[in-house]
């Protein structure tokens, strides 16, 4: 499955631009260096994985210091690029006015057949440019399974930690996310017995 392209979309557009234009559409779109690129329609185990996700960072999060979005909520990766992560997670902010994350402290995106080389590619290497970024996550929907990126001492790894089972933490959330919560209703993974 390809990515869904559109003819004779505007070119050279500003973030202003685009939030005008994409206002007055009903598609969903993100602006890749000036140009929309609309965004695939998702398959059910994807939006699983999504809220699942969500629900745990909503349930361990204190939402008066972060808060939890699906990808609603723009993350501006460049002068003019804006991207919809799957999940995103960032400090609260009293600008109920606005349409930019600020500071993403999280960021998760869903593997998708049409977007697994953007994912892993174009859109790792902004999320990663991103100055307060402290977590990308990506998660398959074929099987129970996540990559990893944590800066640390305020560098990113070469290589991604690949988690099949166990749970994902995110210090800087101070959450801990199982792959059994994860994948719930999605793919059956057997809880470890946790520690009391």
């Amino acid at each position: 499955m390809e990515l869904r392209q559109r003819t004779n979309l505007p070119t050279g557009m500003t973030i202003d631009e685009f939030f005008d234009w994409l206002d007055t559409h009903e598609d969903r779109y993100e602006l890749v260096d000036g140009t929309p690129v609309m965004m695939p329609v998702v398959e059910r185990a994807h939006a699983r994985i999504g809220s699942n996700i969500d629900f745990r960072l909503q349930r361990q999060t204190d939402p008066s210091r972060y808060m939890v979005t699906q990808s609603r909520f723009a993350i501006q990766t460049g002068p003019r690029s804006i991207r919809f992560a799957d999940v995103l997670v960032e400090p609260s902010n009293d600008d109920l006015g606005g349409r930019i994350a600020e500071r993403a402290v999280l960021i998760v995106e869903v593997l998708s057949e049409s977007t697994a080389r953007f994912d892993f590619n174009q859109k790792r290497l902004e999320y990663l440019g991103l100055a307060d970024l402290d977590t990308y996550l990506i998660a398959s929907q074929e099987e129970p399974r996540i990559w990893i990126w944590q800066r640390l001492a305020g560098k990113w790894p070469d290589a991604a930690e690949a988690l099949t089972a166990g749970a994902v933490t995110v210090p800087a959330l101070g959450v801990s996310l199982p792959l059994s919560e994860i994948y719930r209703n999605v793919h059956p993974i057997d809880a470890a017995p946790q520690a009391e």
